[in-house]
């Protein structure tokens, strides 16, 4: 590849094509590829089928916008290209479902653990602690609402 540029923080951006997700991309035997999955190919081996390129140096910047402006989308270093699954490559990014997985508390301040965390149908985290004290308060207010309404009806509870 003649359209390198290599960077003092060692990424080597490829200065060709740019897509509009920030990817490079190159042609290969007349079919469209980005530019660091070829590098990879081409130095290191194949891309198993269900694996990504993770790209580390993205990682490890703390500083990076991320987003289709992230310049470490072009990055065709090799030293900086990991074959990751789907979830290691979202984990390691700056998505929201990256920065909850990362969390160790809930807003409330209690830690996830096993026994204080369920998972819900939608697949996010939530505190059992917390479900409880919400549960118990809904249940302290009905009670409350069902007292008064009994007195201004001048009605007494069932027993």
């Amino acid at each position: 590849m003649r359209r390198l540029s290599p960077q003092n923080n060692g990424c080597i951006y490829y200065t060709g094509y740019i897509g509009p997700r920030g990817y490079g991309q190159v042609s290969t035997r007349g079919e469209q590829e980005y530019a660091h999955r070829a590098m990879y190919r081409l130095m290191v081996g194949p891309i198993p089928t269900g694996m990504e390129i993770n790209h580390s140096c993205h990682s490890l910047d703390a500083t990076c916008s991320a987003g289709h402006s992230c310049l470490h989308r072009r990055c065709v270093n090799p030293g900086h290209l990991e074959l990751v699954t789907h979830r290691d490559n979202m984990l390691r990014s700056r998505t929201a479902m990256a920065v909850n997985a990362a969390k160790t508390h809930c807003i409330h301040g209690h830690e996830f653990t096993p026994e204080n965390t369920y998972v819900t149908a939608s697949g996010s985290r939530s505190c059992r602690a917390c479900n409880r004290a919400v549960n118990s308060e809904r249940k302290r207010r009905r009670t409350a609402e069902r007292r008064e309404q009994r007195e201004r009806d001048g009605t007494t509870p069932p027993v």
